[in-house]
């Protein structure tokens, strides 16, 4: 049969320790901390949280919105403190509020405006043709330059 393995939830780390343990960010206890852990859910009252996960001996901060990953990097295991930690929950705000919005699909026009419609349509299906054959254009006038090379080169 199958064999579930349960995976232990992250610590929590917020207002400045380790929500479970009391570990103090940038005590002596929280380096031992971070050498014995490889993530931790940081949150901020500010900016929202993130989870802080180890690469070898690189931490970075990942949060997901909107289904999309962000990432940004921390810091090393030596050198993690509170500003390094709240830097990175701002960056990924940040980031997150560049992100292009994914718009929603605009409504159908009422009917109405169908005449409105049928416009807009034939206006763009005469634009479509009007590229296609500009796109043709372009091809043969590469073709004729790829045939002027072929002379030039000979």
């Amino acid at each position: 049969m199958y064999e579930l393995y349960k995976r232990a939830m992250p610590s929590l780390v917020k207002d400045g320790k380790v929500a479970d343990t009391g570990v103090v960010i940038g005590s002596l206890a929280w380096r031992e901390f971070l050498e014995g852990n490889s993530s931790f859910r940081y949150e901020t009252a500010d900016h929202g949280g993130y989870t802080a996960t180890k690469q070898n001996d690189y931490w970075y901060a990942s949060r997901k919105s909107q289904g999309k990953l962000y990432r940004k990097y921390i810091g090393t295991t030596g050198e993690l403190n509170i500003n390094q930690l709240d830097t990175a929950a701002i960056a990924l705000v940040e980031m997150i509020g560049q992100s292009p919005v994914k718009e929603k699909p605009a409504s159908l026009p009422a009917e109405g405006n169908n005449e409105e419609l049928q416009k807009k349509v034939e206006y763009l299906t005469q634009e479509v043709e009007r590229l296609k054959s500009g796109l043709q254009e372009i091809e043969q006038l590469k073709a004729e330059l790829a045939e002027l090379r072929g002379k030039l080169a000979a």
